[in-house]
């Protein structure tokens, strides 16, 4: 099948699979339960963020809500991946940013390597996460660093994207802590005759947020292919961004290194197909969130207890969609990220919808950069290497 009728048939199914799960609408316990953990941490996040006067709100809300998970154990392990990987992408961007900035010859290939690097990584089994919120934060400081030149204002920069993470991250990880132990210690101090076994049974019905990681040998050509489209997509992004100044850099940026990572179910080979279905996917959350958070911005009209009700109604029915079962779930997932991105604006609330726009037009930017780039690189396969092809 051609990619154009490929991309046609995912079309279809994304469209059929998000009207299935409205369809079927039905507010199961734990589905409720999560969505109201995801809400309640992204409400947090925004409060916190605004009350230290955080200069990028959004991405602190973003944290929020992409730290949670539907076990407690899986929002532990997120939460500590993303802080590091964070940290560590912002110490590398200071410090590779301000010295390559001015030199685009280098700049741009840095930029891409970094990317490549991510992609293949975070396709492997170990800490995938750390290395997408490492590469993603490497790209971004690094980048800035260009327009900023000084040392110090690249620091100031890297420091607050920290910042936001952390407040983003520990918002999750305190309602996370409630919605977890809240109930067991309701359960110790109601029902003393509750016994320990029947407590241990009742905790491993929790989602276990690890899975089994696939034969990595054999994967080892998907992965470079998955990486080496990743780079392409990045240096093409910013020697575009570099040369044009294009807006929405950092959202274009994220959207070609979060549709490469394919993680559980990474196909032996065949990437295209996963991917097309995460670009469609990601393109529909984003276009329904875009359209319906534009229109409700204007009757805001700014006012934060109005804006809150709607980012929370928002991230709550994106959530019910993640949670389901029709394979809509990714559509759900970015449907509330670019939710949060329409309605926290920087640093206060605001009617204004062309930031949010410009953010959206960055992620539309990204998916038909890496769109062509999977196309001129569609008839390429990687050989195993002959360690490999010998096991």
């Amino acid at each position: 099948m051609t990619l154009a009728g490929t991309l046609v048939q995912t079309c279809r199914a994304a469209v059929s699979s998000l009207g299935r799960e409205l369809a079927a609408w039905k507010p199961s316990r734990e589905r409720a339960t999560f969505g109201t953990e995801a809400m309640l941490s992204v409400a947090l996040s925004v409060a916190l963020a605004n009350a230290l006067h955080l200069s990028d709100t959004w991405w602190a809300a973003i944290s929020g809500y992409a730290v949670m998970q539907t076990s407690f154990a899986g929002s532990v392990q997120r939460a500590a991946h993303r802080i590091i990987g964070t940290v560590i992408g912002a110490a590398l961007g200071t410090l590779a940013g301000p010295w390559i900035g001015d030199r685009p010859w280098l700049f741009v290939p840095v930029l891409g390597a970094i990317g490549g690097v991510a992609v293949y990584q975070a396709n492997g089994p170990r800490a995938a996460y750390a290395w997408v919120l490492g590469g993603v934060t490497a790209l971004m400081v690094t980048y800035e660093a260009h327009a900023l030149v000084s040392f110090r204002a690249t620091a100031l920069f890297a420091a607050l994207r920290v910042a936001e993470v952390m407040v983003g991250t520990l918002a999750c990880l305190l309602v996370a802590s409630v919605f977890h132990f809240g109930p067991t210690w309701y359960r110790k101090t109601r029902q003393p005759s509750m016994s320990a076994t029947a407590r241990a049974a009742g905790e491993a019905g929790t989602p276990d947020a690890s899975s089994p990681s696939p034969p990595l040998e054999t994967l080892r050509p998907t992965r470079m292919l998955l990486g080496l489209q990743g780079a392409l997509a990045i240096v093409i992004l910013s020697a575009l961004t570099y040369v044009l100044h294009l807006p929405g850099f950092a959202q274009a940026m994220v959207t070609a290194i979060a549709v490469l990572v394919l993680q559980v179910g990474l196909p032996a080979n065949g990437t295209q197909q996963p991917v097309i279905e995460k670009m469609v996917q990601r393109v529909a959350g984003c276009l329904l969130a875009g359209a319906l958070g534009v229109a409700l911005l204007p009757l805001m009209r700014g006012q934060a207890i109005l804006c809150m009700l709607a980012l929370s109604a928002g991230v709550w029915i994106g959530c019910h969609v993640q949670s389901g079962r029709e394979g809509a779930s990714y559509v759900g997932r970015q449907f509330t990220i670019a939710f949060i991105m329409v309605f926290v604006q920087d640093h206060h609330w605001s009617a204004d919808p062309v930031p949010a726009l410009m953010r959206l037009s960055g992620i539309l930017t990204g998916i038909v950069v890496l769109a062509t780039v999977m196309l001129a690189t569609s008839r390429l396969h990687l050989p195993l290497s002959t360690d490999d092809a010998s096991r």
